[in-house]
């Protein structure tokens, strides 16, 4: 394993940690997240605040459908109104899609992240399965682990002594 690095390397790995540049929402990560301007810390910051976004929208969604639940007196299929109306097949070919018993067909399941396009609406297993990949990922930097097989790990490798 090498013991030294550049000075300019060393220059640009600080100067890549504290860029503070803009993000935006767009529709290409290169456009909305520009690797030459924004800063890890800022893009960590971000992440954590997207994460926590993503979570409140999700609770809100959750009291819709627990109310819809106790409205519910037939005990048959309940109605849902607004946002959390059943959702698009964007939920199809999630690993977990029958976890905790959920049934496979996309058109069963409740939304819990929505949108004013139903095509982008997506169920409980579906933001499971995108966030469970993030996350292990995740667990695997901070704990030793190969990323090898993550995309943002392709230009890494590692030396044996």
């Amino acid at each position: 394993m090498a013991t030294s690095c550049t000075t300019a390397n060393l220059a640009a790995t600080l100067n890549n940690l504290n860029m503070n540049g803009t993000i935006a929402y767009n529709t290409t990560e290169a456009t909305a997240i520009p690797p030459s301007t924004v800063g890890l810390y800022q893009l960590m910051n971000q992440l954590i605040s997207e994460v926590s976004s993503l979570k409140a929208t999700i609770k809100t969604n959750e009291k819709a459908l627990i109310a819809a639940l106790k409205a519910d007196a037939a005990d048959a299929a309940v109605t849902l109104a607004g946002n959390t109306i059943t959702r698009s097949a964007i939920n199809e070919g999630v690993t977990n899609d029958t976890r905790g018993g959920l049934t496979s067909t996309p058109s069963d399941k409740p939304a819990i992240i929505t949108s004013t396009t139903a095509k982008y609406n997506i169920s409980e297993d579906g933001i499971f399965d995108i966030l469970s990949g993030v996350t292990h990922l995740i667990m695997l930097l901070n704990n030793d682990g190969d990323v090898n097989g993550a995309a943002v790990a392709a230009n890494v490798t590692t030396a044996t002594s």
